[in-house]
């Protein structure tokens, strides 16, 4: 009876984890001119998108710095910030009040840019 308990458990926790992974989507790399939707291999920032809010997480692994902007249609700098040696970036951002526009949260990490885009209707 324990041995079928511990089974379920980890086909759960596996179902779980399978259904997480499915629903996950990378983040778009910027490189060059060209847009490329990178692989799962690279340390990619993760992007998330609740209701005013976008939520951004990433792991810096190399521990370099960190520069990340939001900019509108027009390309203006709406938010810029530079964090230094930080090992994980987690910022949320409020749309909330913002114009309605179309903005593009940059995460560049020294190597690699990349990019997510919200839309305020």
């Amino acid at each position: 009876m324990k041995t079928l308990k511990s089974i379920s458990a980890i086909a759960l926790l596996f179902a779980t984890a399978s259904t997480y992974a499915n629903n996950f989507t990378p983040a778009t790399s910027v490189e060059g001119s060209g847009v490329v939707i990178s692989s799962l291999e690279k340390n990619e920032p993760y992007f998330r998108k609740a209701g005013d809010k976008l939520y951004l997480n990433f792991f810096n692994k190399e521990m370099s710095d960190i520069q990340i902007r939001v900019v509108d249609s027009e390309n203006r700098i709406v938010y810029s910030e530079t964090l230094k040696s930080r090992l994980v970036v987690e910022k949320a951002f409020n749309f909330e009040n913002a114009e309605k526009d179309s903005y593009k949260v940059v995460l560049k990490d020294g190597k690699d840019t990349y990019a997510e885009y919200y839309v305020v209707k």
